[in-house]
């Protein structure tokens, strides 16, 4: 087979956690490049995976992921660098803000994998997440030429190590009120809390490691928890990084599984007779509505259904292609849905790859945008659903009591409302130096918010437009 040489990387890429470098200097070693983008939930699949691939071959792999901003908000390295060691990625990143290593490799779409040989020759190009062991296999074909004298890699070729971090919350990604009590996924510690309103931790449930266990509080695990909702004695968990819907039995603290087998795929309708019959894709969120759970299944692009009674387990809407097409059920496209909140027979969502807030019938499916204009369309504009635009919006909270929707505006670091009664959106009241904020929840005179840039919590006090920062601890 003929070999072409690969194309050197481009100068100005920005390196997020090494020195600078080039793909001449791992000559010797296999190199894998990705290329992504955070806000893509098949990309953090990839990263995942290209991550793994670095571990299962750590001397003959040189693994280096190459971020493609979609957003305005990816520009800041910081942010990608977050997202990346929030993803525990201990891989070579850099952020491409121009685009340029994509048009020399000509990626159409990503995460796409580009694999090159020891001695510098472009082999593969591979599209799409969830193709570990079709990667595993090429690279431990090509790690048969690379001798042991030309393995070796300095160490400001590495990723630099990262650094520790002693707050108590590590990238708090949902949050939730009940009983005069704060419930918060701290996301990346892989466990939930429960606190007083004043931050104070009462109990901890997850044992802290990037698990997919049962049982008690103290044993049992979690992997990148987000959404929660609450009905009767317990506490709903999207378990994202299981691909799992997990819930918290209130009086004893107990966890078990309610649907997932902790592998992604998507599932089909069915009455469920066991709850590893389903696997999700990356699940965000989910929402108990009478005797329902809905889940927003982030990576399928769908929204389930799930009877906790007859256990019959159904689509909601959504055919799984990326896209921002209103409709009802299978005929409606949804982008990456990221958040769910209800009111009477209503859902509403929060979709990041859309940046886009819409409404769905339940049980009919049938979905509308009231904020959103396509894929490609974002920003920091008020009005109506012709002018308004959002950029990345990750969490929102309906509010029966003002009329309003808070929206989380995750890439603008703003929190914003949306009028219920005319489909007005707005810039909230709210000032304050967020730096990447992911979470709400509503009380009856205040909002709690969660700032996973500055991994703190706030209240915002609504009426007297006074807003003070949690403490939590232990």
């Amino acid at each position: 087979m003929d070999l072409t040489p690969a194309f050197e990387l481009p100068i100005d890429l920005e390196w997020l956690n090494a020195e600078k470098q080039t793909l001449s200097d791992h000559r010797g070693r296999v190199i894998a490049l990705l290329f992504w983008n955070a806000s893509s939930v098949y990309s953090q699949n990839a990263l995942l995976e290209l991550s793994k691939l670095q571990l299962k071959f750590p001397e003959m792999l040189t693994a280096i992921s190459i971020h493609i901003p979609k957003f305005t908000a990816e520009l800041d390295n910081k942010l990608i660098l977050d997202a990346h060691t929030r993803l525990n990625a201990n891989v070579l990143a850099v952020n491409d803000k121009n685009w340029a290593s994509w048009q020399d490799y000509s990626i159409e779409s990503w995460p796409t994998f580009v694999l090159i040989d020891c001695n510098g020759m472009f082999v593969d190009l591979i599209i799409g997440d969830m193709q570990y062991k079709l990667i595993e296999s090429k690279i431990a074909d090509l790690v048969l030429d690379v001798s042991d004298n030309l393995s070796n890699k300095s160490k400001d070729m590495k990723p630099n190590p990262k650094n520790k971090s002693f707050s108590t919350l590590n990238n708090p990604r949902a949050l939730l009120l009940h009983n005069d009590l704060l419930y918060i996924s701290d996301t990346s510690n892989n466990r939930i809390l429960e606190c007083t309103i004043e931050g104070h931790i009462r109990r901890t449930f997850g044992n802290g490691l990037a698990l997919y266990m049962d049982g008690i509080a103290s044993e049992a695990a979690f992997n990148r928890p987000v959404g929660l909702c609450q009905s009767r004695e317990y506490l709903y968990v999207a378990d994202t990084g299981n691909h799992a819907v997990r819930r918290i039995r209130l009086l004893d603290g107990f966890v078990d599984t309610v649907l997932g087998n902790g592998a992604p795929g998507r599932p089909d309708k069915k009455v469920v007779s066991d709850y590893q019959e389903i696997q999700f894709n990356n699940p965000t969120d989910i929402c108990v509505m009478q005797e329902s759970l809905v889940v927003a299944d982030s990576g399928n692009n769908c929204l389930w259904i799930y009877n906790l009674i007859t256990r019959h387990f159904s689509l909601l809407l959504g055919s799984g292609e990326l896209g921002l097409v209103d409709g009802t059920g299978i005929k409606a496209q949804t982008a990456h849905p990221l958040a769910i909140s209800g009111s009477r027979n209503y859902l509403y969502i929060a979709e990041g790859s859309s940046s886009s807030i819409r409404t769905v019938a339940v049980p009919e499916g049938r979905i509308n945008t009231l904020v959103g204009q396509g894929l490609f369309h974002f920003g920091l504009s008020d009005g109506s659903k012709q002018t308004a635009s959002l950029q990345y919006p990750c969490d929102l909270e309906v509010d029966n009591k003002r009329s309003l929707i808070w929206i989380v505006d995750s890439y603008n670091r703003k929190i914003r409302t949306l009028d219920m009664s005319n489909n007005i959106l707005s810039n909230s009241l709210i000032t304050s130096n967020f730096i990447n904020p992911s979470a709400l929840t509503l009380g009856e005179d205040s909002i709690w918010i969660a700032d996973c840039g500055s991994n703190s919590i706030y209240r915002y006090y609504i009426e007297t437009d006074y807003l003070t920062r949690i403490t939590i601890q232990e």
